[in-house]
């Protein structure tokens, strides 16, 4: 690895922590150079603009938050209530930085547009081989349309993560309560016996859960 992508990637680790916790809008390339002791000029050396080291930050978040997700949740040895956790995981990220999205798309949206594109393509590969593995593992029906079922997933789970504040959920149900409804509800409809046997099994460790959605067992 060269000083160069050394620095590179200093910057980038920097940058990303900077506007998330200010806002992608008031941080300046005057205020990363000055915080990491760096002229102006270098930065700029490092990356053409303000879009570029934002649209690189967001990427490194993106796979810093995935590396976490991967150490975390072990789908071999959890089988399919990895993906209950792993998709809490996520809705809980993107919570936490629903700001910082809203104000990309209001001040960045060709940035915004970008990651957003790349992060639906990785995630529904990423989905796509978990779900051929858990066909392998004999816990999804080998006659399910992968990715018609992953495709459908994604834009129903999206929805209820992005545009939240266009739900009408009934009084008392959250959006994270409407989400587990969801995926638990998604993945029965794929599973095989063994695989309800899992998520059955889960549901009955997770007594906060499984009272939500107790009338799933119907």
């Amino acid at each position: 690895m060269t000083d160069c992508t050394t620095q590179r990637e200093k910057v980038i680790r920097r940058a990303a922590e900077m506007f998330v916790e200010l806002g992608v809008k008031s941080i300046r390339m005057d205020d990363i150079a000055k915080d990491l002791a760096m002229s102006k000029r270098t930065l700029y050396e490092l990356f053409a603009d303000k879009s570029e080291l934002l649209y690189h930050s967001i990427r490194h978040m993106r796979a810093e938050a995935s590396k976490r997700l991967v150490e975390r949740i072990d789908i071999e040895r959890d089988g399919l209530p990895a993906l209950f956790v792993m998709f809490e995981a996520m809705m809980n990220n993107s919570q936490r930085l629903q700001r910082f999205y809203e104000n990309l798309s209001k001040f960045y949206p060709e940035v915004f547009k970008r990651t957003m594109i790349e992060g639906r393509d990785e995630g529904l590969l990423h989905l796509r081989r978990i779900l051929h593995r858990f066909i392998e593992k004999g816990l999804v029906s080998p006659h399910v349309n992968v990715d018609l079922s992953i495709t459908m997933f994604y834009y129903t789970a999206m929805g209820l993560v992005r545009r939240k504040e266009q739900l009408s959920l009934p009084e008392g149900i959250s959006e994270q309560v409407a989400f587990g409804y969801t995926i638990i509800n998604f993945f029965r409809g794929l599973a095989t016996v063994e695989g309800m046997r899992q998520i059955d099994e889960w549901i009955a460790k997770n007594p906060p859960l499984s009272s939500r959605i107790a009338i799933n067992k119907f």
